[in-house]
């Protein structure tokens, strides 16, 4: 059965706005062969009313589990169980307390309040990255000025639900250094702009296979990055600003392309294929870049698109069949 008590109302830094509130569930069962059906992430720090916790957070629940059925709700987070703190403990000792008892209380932490979907953060409010386990509705994550070359960025516990996200001149090197960023299938948008990005991790985004729109521009690239040709959903790519020379013969594959923009690289050569062979394509800038002048007849050939727009160092040009 589920236990009624619980705490109260605790609230966030008030510009926030979130609310929480701790319960205690208990959940029993008949013998121990019976699986409670849950899953649970390791126990990390989390600030909760401006108090350092540990936490584990509930990742997933079976359908027809007994946890499921008493009340505990994925994403809730761990507090104590059967009145232990889980502070030091690892998640097999957080089984290990579930397996070997018929009966198991469970105080946990939920969220009561879930309307904020849009979330800025900028110089001076480091601290409220903390706070982002808490909020399950977030669709868009806007983070800037924040230098995150020594500690990186931890995404780890945010709702696998975001859309877009935006970390903006914060001294990444990597795209590896925003952890947990390869939970974040549902990611629609990422612009990593004014960085100091040298490569991109393939692993990493071979992850985000909804992403239609990636803007790497402002880094240190010296070269194309080839595993966004094998991302088949990918729209819309900004690469200016950086140090690329040489387009890879992979462009060809990227079939959903409309929009390719690499405006201040140092390209000598465009190849044909790139107007030719890409049947999305409706947008390429390349203004400051050290190309031919043959280079600006781009996309004049091309005869299967209504209109293609370029715009190439002095010359904007609407071409039409």
């Amino acid at each position: 059965m589920t236990s009624g008590q619980s705490g109260k109302l605790v609230y966030f830094e008030s510009h926030l706005k979130y609310q929480i509130t701790t319960s205690q569930i208990t959940l029993t069962r008949k013998n121990k062969k019976t699986n409670w059906g849950v899953n649970v992430s390791n126990i990390i720090a989390r600030l909760y009313d401006g108090l350092e916790l540990y936490l584990a957070t509930v990742q997933s629940l079976d359908e027809k589990g007994i946890a499921k059925k008493m009340g505990l709700k994925e994403r809730d987070q761990i507090l104590e169980v059967n009145g232990k703190s889980v502070q030091g403990w690892q998640s097999e000792d957080l089984l290990a307390e579930f397996s070997g008892n018929l009966s198991v209380t469970v105080t946990v932490i939920s969220i009561e309040d879930r309307t904020i979907t849009d979330l800025f953060l900028m110089t001076n409010r480091e601290n409220d990255l903390n706070y982002l386990w808490a909020l399950r509705q977030l669709v868009k994550l806007s983070i800037c000025n924040i230098d995150f070359s020594g500690t990186g960025l931890d995404l780890s516990a945010i709702t696998t639900t975001l859309h877009e996200l935006i970390v903006t001149n914060c001294s990444l090197k990597c795209v590896t250094q925003i952890l947990g960023i390869g939970r974040l299938v549902s990611l629609k948008r990422l612009i990593l702009t004014h960085n100091n990005l040298e490569h991109v991790d393939e692993k990493t985004m071979l992850k985000l296979k909804e992403l239609t729109d990636l803007q790497l521009g402002y880094n240190a690239l010296k070269s194309f990055p080839t595993v966004v040709t094998r991302m088949e959903k990918l729209e819309e790519l900004s690469l200016i600003h950086n140090q690329i020379s040489i387009l890879p013969d992979e462009v060809v594959q990227m079939r959903s392309l409309e929009k390719l923009h690499l405006d201040n690289n140092v390209l000598t050569e465009l190849p044909e294929y790139v107007t030719m062979q890409l049947p999305q394509l409706r947008a390429l800038t390349l203004e400051n870049n050290k190309l031919s002048p043959n280079a600006a007849q781009v996309g004049g050939s091309r005869k299967t698109r209504s209109k293609f727009y370029y715009k190439i160092g002095v010359t904007d040009a609407s071409i039409a069949p």
